[in-house]
């Protein structure tokens, strides 16, 4: 009992140590603060998670690429509301016809910035982080 006490703590520590941890979110007040090259992992339901990359301009316009499988490149818009949460659009994916539309949430620490997209459907989400200064 007590051997199977320690390999099951020592599963819980290994797993916790693998997880990828997100810091704390933030609020946004200028959508000017967001600008930046930010690069991570795009999942969509049903396909395999895939790297992706973000470019944030300061106006909010961003290009997001994701690669293969079922890659594609294309332009969009974070868009800060009066309520100060996050909104974003794109445009047609790789000839799909479809618009996405989601929530982002910013989170920040650990000299890192870190966005969140959740497609509002919530079958597809983009992590995506840059170092700060």
């Amino acid at each position: 009992m007590r051997a199977r006490r320690g390999a099951i703590a020592l599963l819980l520590l290994v797993v916790s140590a693998c997880a990828t941890s997100t810091p704390p979110s933030v609020r946004v007040t200028d959508i000017r603060t967001l600008a930046g090259h930010y690069s991570g992992s795009l999942k969509e339901d049903g396909e395999l998670s895939r790297s992706a990359v973000l470019v944030v301009e300061p106006d909010g316009k961003f290009e997001v690429r994701a690669s293969d499988p079922r890659g594609f490149r294309t332009n969009g818009e974070l868009i800060l509301e009066p309520d100060g949460t996050l909104t974003y659009t794109y445009g047609e994916m790789r000839g799909q016809g479809r618009v996405a539309q989601g929530k982002a949430v910013v989170h920040e620490g650990d000299g890192q910035r870190v966005l969140v997209l959740t497609k509002n459907d919530g079958t597809m989400t983009t992590r995506v982080a840059k170092s700060l200064p």
